[in-house]
């Protein structure tokens, strides 16, 4: 099963077709408004206006009202229903990654949570110049994606076991300096990257034109 979350408002298109679509917020607005039948809409809806939401109402099958003040974020409460719905599904996330530099690391750092860990490697976030994939530990091959001329990794708690191989800069584990490496690219169509605990954030990035 493959599965939509559209979160804000994207800055890009949605190319493929999913078996279920989950609007938060303003993305439910989004995905109605693209012709698409919302599975799910989330949110505390402060970012629509009174007849936008009434829409929303009107055009999704379920709804979740949440409160404006609330310890979890109204992704986080989607990711909850992912995870009791569907929680072997392949989960792609638009409009998470621009906008709000608080909001986009909390996203991105969300699988770091122990209840989400094991959504990790089936979930995929992007927008127009960036595509984010986990790794948990073992040899993962990464495929070359041609959109994107780099790729760039964070190691969250995998304690410099981080290995590269077949990338232009290739990575042993006894050599690791930092927990970021930027601006890596492939040098065939796959790289082989293995990591022995933690996780492995993989950034796939382009240089900023329009697709």
């Amino acid at each position: 099963m493959k599965v939509l979350i559209v979160a804000g408002l994207p800055d890009c298109v949605i190319e493929e077709t999913y078996d279920k679509y989950i609007g938060v917020d303003r993305g439910s607005l989004f995905l109605i408004k693209q012709g698409i039948q919302v599975d799910l809409a989330v949110g505390d809806f402060d970012s629509v206006d009174q007849k936008e939401y009434e829409r929303i109402v009107q055009d999704t099958k379920a709804l979740i009202k949440l409160p404006a003040e609330k310890d979890e974020t109204d992704l986080e409460v989607a990711l909850d229903y992912v995870l009791e719905h569907f929680s072997k599904a392949e989960l792609t996330i638009m409009g998470a990654l621009g906008g709000r530099l608080d909001h986009l690391l909390t996203n991105v750092f969300l699988v770091q949570r122990p209840k989400y860990q094991s959504l990790a490697p089936h979930i995929t976030l992007f927008d127009q110049q960036n595509l984010v994939r986990y790794l948990l530990p073992g040899k993962h091959q990464l495929p070359k994606i041609e959109r994107y001329k780099y790729i760039g990794f964070v190691q969250m708690g995998s304690e410099d076991t981080l290995a590269i191989e077949g990338a232009k800069y290739p990575l042993k584990p006894e050599e690791n300096f930092s927990p970021i490496y930027a601006s890596n690219e492939f040098t065939s169509s796959q790289m082989t990257v293995s990591l022995e605990r933690g996780m492995v954030m993989v950034i796939y990035s382009g240089d900023g034109r329009k697709f």
